[in-house]
């Protein structure tokens, strides 16, 4: 990708040794991108350097291009083509060229074009075409710039483009878009062809108990969002619950015996949206948890911070500010990465990884009594170096969220990106890439996500996401009634009720309704807020009683909105219940011939055996 462009003029005066400011001359750029349909983009650069002094000439000009997979270079004026020296550094391709002419006098001009082809510009990734252009960097000298972007209507119609294009014009199976030349300057051209990406996923838990007793615990499913759909094919062993807590992560409890070890496997598919979804609950904020409230790594009570966010009121300033002022240091990929936190990310501002970005945002949007939370998880990137992953543990990725409460909604951002990509923006569009796995928001360093449960004496590779299809969603229930048919009149009739998820999605405000022809029922309606996927919720049932001589045939009915399920109910008076039972008949008859046979036993003996008397 095009991490920036900048050009380095020479200037000679017609006295040697006086070299001249770029400021000399200004500039008129005509930029084309063209996407083909196999994704590989052509660029052309169309250059003017006018002269604002009669005694100056432009020497040789320099372009650093952020990438190095560029192929098919030419440059060419009029006079013909022009032989650049190209260098490639780490993450850019450097092309000086010499002009062959001087060109003199004010208001003439040097002219020239730079063609090449890039693959770092246009990605296919799953279901989805992503476009991204970088911004240019403006100079004083800039006179106009002009950019057009043309992409194959094969892509289909774009889910974004920011920013807004000015104009949109099908030319012979082509959509060419043209945008504000001062909308350029702030940001690049980042556009999204397909609303919805599907990822493929298998993670491993490795759990471990070393006690000499048994323990309860807990592992973060990756859970739903408004922009989220997880679909969970298997999960086993299953858990004995599942759990949302107020940051809406999925915990899914664990019983674990005394030295007991247990690997746990989730496998499904998730489906990330562009657009939240209309059917989601919506995200109010939890009055359980303070989003203003200082933690570990977030210091919003720090004096450098709040002096900093003073000067930053929105959750956009404070994205552009941490873009702008953190540097990212891949040195620290090949390190055991310790997590500095927003403080210390002030202080060493050129040694920053994705958890500085998120930490010194969540800093400063808190000391601005903006909620903001952090988000670990997947990311999806083909060029690590633009955007890089820093959670080393099966190269996971964290960014902020904070909370817009106009629209009830924690948005998504990523500084880490904007700032290594050169000027995409992540906060004012969602990407399909990122798949989040928890959300730390009551607790900077808990749920921790999938690929960090690992042993001691094990280091697998517990993180598997590919780019997968779409999943059929299966909501399915059943409802078993837990408690016994026969009851004893007079008695309140005790039970529960389990309501199981046996589909692979999770369902949402779920009513149950309970009824019953001839009794009274203390509660005949539950609404279940969250019932995670292969899990299942008990609800207790509890029958006022009947007359204690009263005799009764019923049946329950429990219905939601996916099952339903009945339970006969027979209520029997002590008495009848007794006379009735077989047992008690057995019991009686044995009882009977018991004391019948003693009766003959004391009649027996009394006239055989029993001593007479005189």
């Amino acid at each position: 990708m095009l991490k920036r462009l900048f050009l380095i003029l020479f200037l000679l005066f017609l006295l040697p040794g006086q070299i001249f400011a770029q400021a000399e001359f200004s500039t008129d750029y005509t930029v084309d991108y063209t996407v083909k349909t196999n994704g590989l983009t052509h660029a052309k650069l169309s250059l003017s350097l006018t002269n604002q002094l009669s005694n100056i000439y432009a020497k040789e000009f320099t372009l650093s291009i952020g990438s190095t997979k560029l192929t098919n270079i030419i440059i060419y004026n009029s006079a013909g083509t022009l032989e650049p020296n190209i260098v490639l550094g780490d993450k850019t391709t450097n092309i000086t060229v010499p002009f062959k002419d001087k060109v003199l006098g004010k208001d003439k001009a040097q002219t020239f074009t730079l063609e090449f082809d890039s693959a770092d510009f246009s990605h296919r990734l799953g279901a989805v075409w992503e476009i991204s252009i970088p911004r240019l960097s403006k100079t004083d000298n800039l006179n106009s710039y002009q950019l057009s972007l043309t992409i194959p209507n094969s892509f289909g119609q774009p889910a974004t483009i920011t920013p807004t294009p000015t104009s949109i014009t099908p030319i012979d199976h082509t959509t060419v878009y043209r945008f504000k030349p001062e909308d350029l300057f702030i940001k690049g051209i980042a556009a999204t062809f397909g609303r919805i990406q599907y990822f493929d996923f298998k993670l491993q838990y490795h759990l471990n108990n070393a006690n000499l007793y048994p323990i309860k615990t807990e592992i973060a499913l990756p859970p739903d969002t408004p922009f989220q759909t997880v679909i969970y094919q298997t999960l086993n062993p299953p858990p004995t619950t599942v759990t949302q807590d107020p940051d809406g992560n999925w915990l899914a409890q664990y019983p674990l015996a005394a030295k007991q070890s247990l690997d746990i496997i989730a496998t499904g598919s998730a489906e990330i949206n562009l657009r939240p979804k209309p059917d989601f609950p919506p995200q109010t904020l939890s009055s359980a948890v303070n989003y203003f409230s200082e933690q570990k790594y977030w210091e919003a009570t720090n004096p450098k911070i709040i002096k900093l966010a003073s000067e930053l009121e929105t959750p956009q300033k404070i994205y552009q500010h941490v873009v702008d002022n953190l540097i990212y240091d891949y040195g620290r990929l090949s390190e055991n990465t310790t997590r500095f936190g927003a403080a210390n990310a002030l202080d060493n501002p050129t040694s920053a990884v994705c958890m500085e970005f998120t930490d010194l945002f969540i800093a400063l949007a808190r000391a601005n009594q903006i909620p903001a939370r952090a988000v670990n998880g997947f990311a999806y990137t083909t060029n690590s170096s633009l955007r890089p992953l820093s959670l080393k543990k099966d190269v996971l990725h964290a960014w902020p969220e904070y909370y817009d409460e106009a629209k009830n909604l924690w948005i998504a951002i990523d500084p880490t990106w904007g700032n290594t990509t050169g000027g995409v923006d992540f906060f004012n569009q969602n990407d399909l890439n990122h798949f989040a796995f928890v959300f730390q928001g009551q607790d900077s360093q808990y749920p921790i996500p999938a690929g960090a449960y690992k042993t001691d004496d094990r280091q697998t590779k517990d993180v598997e996401i590919s780019f997968g299809r779409p999943l059929a969603h299966l909501p399915q229930t059943s409802l078993v009634f837990d408690l016994p048919d026969k009851f004893l009149a007079g008695v309140p009739l005790k039970g529960r009720l389990i309501l199981k998820n046996t589909g692979n999605i999770a369902l949402y405000n779920q009513t149950i309704k309970l009824s019953a022809a001839k009794m009274k029922l203390t509660q005949d309606q539950w609404t279940i807020a969250f019932l995670a996927p292969l899990s299942q919720v008990s609800l207790a049932l509890e029958i006022p009683p009947t007359g204690w001589n009263q005799t009764l045939t019923d049946q329950l009915r429990a219905e939601s909105e996916l099952s339903s399920a009945q339970h006969p109910l027979i209520i029997t008076p002590a008495y009848r219940l007794i006379a009735t039972s077989p047992k008690f008949k057995l019991y009686l008859i044995s009882g009977i011939t018991i004391i019948l046979l003693l009766i003959m036993l004391k009649l027996i003996y009394e006239r055989f055996f029993a001593p007479k008397s005189n």
